[in-house]
């Protein structure tokens, strides 16, 4: 009996012992100053989900593995053309270091210079000054990344350049002419050349007065990363001189083509050319009854041959849609264009039908459609053009292609709900102040000034006021280049 209570009593200290160690050693964690096992071994691995993580086999504080410092990026335009290899070594590359990226670069640009004029985009280390990467634009499309992992290792490739939309309002008094000051508010040229052909048979705009009060909303389109910038067409304009005020509106005709128009709804812009081409003499006029050269016989002459050096530029005479862009037998390469009002106009003996025009094309008055040749039946380089006129041809030199286009009736409801819009937007912008405010792509937010100074009579609230109305209209846009053609960019 004794012995197994001695017994019992060992079992009970034992556990006593073994309880109060364990109790101390949880107290022990739980006090500051805790220390680490020393024979704990950090994590390793390829995985880069698991090189990150905490060591679990630490106890206490877990240690962080920081990730590098945000590149600084430096954007430059190239100031003259000249390899790629040079701008490197002034980044602080090593020459040698610099014809290997300049290989790279080379592997996936297929150039080897830097073209001036051309964005670049250094990256450098905010640390150490090193050069962590380089973003060129080949184009306004592309662009060339080149980018170092460290331990020589590099990599390069091509990327498409992305855009956001977002209208710009600008409004200005001229102090000179127009011209002038719309390069002082930073007016695209292509803008300016829009507005010049729209108001060209209204009010040429090097007359514009002194006074005159010009307000504009444009769309542009910049690259997400600031580098690249280009306005994309007009939307809205209002020119204010001597109690008259001339308007333009951007909207699609029932063609789904994009035009500007006046406030009544007509279509802006000269509406034909009187000739397709600068041309050096009449060689035959329009006639019933012409001796054929080649031919040998007497036949109509249903059209007038225009002589003119190879190769001259030939133009649409006003806006259509191209009914055939081809071989046209004895006019040889010819292309024929169906306008408004009966009237199909045709262009004969071409050496070369310009690209993109063919069956169904929409075109416009002015636009390049061809080169002046010889083909067909033709004794010498000159264009044939001729006029038909509800299936008859006429004489093209009398033939008047004016056509007065409008808004569809079915369309107008529409398009008037389009100009409150537009003018809204640009009665809440400054009159006789020098004011240029782009909107953000959300255009939610309130207005950023990026050009010239907010004129002093200008409120926030009209600012304000400003962003949320010019935000309801970007819908439509015209843009005309300096060739003449007008185009819509998205």
């Amino acid at each position: 009996m004794l012995r197994g209570n001695i017994i019992q009593w060992r079992r009970t200290a034992v556990a006593i012992v073994v309880a109060a160690c364990a109790t101390i050693g949880s107290v022990q964690l739980l006090l500051p100053g805790a220390t680490k096992r020393t024979d704990a071994q950090p994590i390793v691995s390829a995985d880069p989900d698991v090189a990150g993580r905490l060591d679990t086999d630490f106890i206490g504080e877990p240690s962080v593995v920081r990730p590098a410092p945000e590149p600084i990026a430096i954007a430059l335009a190239v100031d003259r053309t000249r390899p790629a290899s040079s701008y490197l070594t002034e980044a602080g590359l090593d020459e040698t270091t610099a014809q290997r990226w300049e290989t790279y670069f080379r592997a996936a640009s297929g150039i080897q210079n830097f073209e001036k004029g051309h964005s670049l985009t250094i990256l450098k280390d905010p640390e150490t000054g090193d050069l962590r990467g380089l973003r060129y634009n080949l184009d306004d499309r592309i662009a060339v990344s080149e980018l170092t992992y460290g331990g020589g290792v590099l990599r390069s490739s091509q990327d498409l350049i992305r855009y956001v939309f977002r209208p710009v309002a600008v409004s200005f008094r001229l102090r000179s002419n127009f011209w002038q000051d719309a390069g002082r508010q930073a007016v695209p040229r292509s803008i300016v050349d829009t507005l010049d052909y729209a108001f060209r048979s209204d009010e040429p705009l090097n007359a514009l007065p002194q006074g005159s009060d010009i307000k504009l909303i444009y769309q542009e389109k910049v690259s997400r990363d600031g580098t690249a910038r280009s306005a994309t067409g007009i939307q809205a304009a209002s020119i204010t001189y001597g109690g008259k005020t001339l308007t333009a509106f951007a909207f699609r005709d029932e063609n789904g083509q994009p035009r500007l128009y006046d406030g009544n709804g007509v279509a802006l812009g000269p509406k034909a050319l009187q000739m397709p081409l600068n041309f050096d003499y009449i060689s035959s006029g329009f006639s019933f009854h012409r001796y054929h050269p080649i031919l040998h016989e007497y036949r109509a002459h249903e059209g007038v041959d225009l002589a003119a050096r190879y190769g001259t530029p030939v133009k649409a005479v006003a806006d259509g849609r191209v009914e055939s862009a081809g071989w046209c037998g004895g006019l040889g390469r010819c292309v024929r264009i169906h306008h408004d009002g009966g009237i199909v106009s045709t262009y004969g003996h071409l050496s070369r039908i310009a690209d993109g025009i063919q069956k169904g094309t929409a075109v416009r008055v002015g636009q390049f459609i061809g080169q002046v040749g010889s083909t067909g039946l033709s004794t010498g380089p000159h264009l044939h053009y001729a006029i038909e006129k509800d299936g008859e041809y006429v004489n093209p030199l009398s033939q008047d292609l004016g056509v007065n286009h409008k808004v569809s009736p079915r369309l107008r409801a529409l398009f008037d709900h389009l100009k409150k819009d537009y003018l809204g937007a640009l009665s809440h912008l400054p009159t006789g102040g020098h004011y240029s405010v782009a909107l953000p792509a959300s255009s939610g937010v309130g207005a950023a000034v990026v050009a010239s100074a907010t004129p002093r009579s200008a409120s926030a609230a009209v600012t304000r006021g400003a962003s949320n109305r010019i935000a309801t209209v970007q819908r439509t846009v015209v843009s005309m280049p300096v060739s003449g053609r007008a185009s819509v960019l998205r």
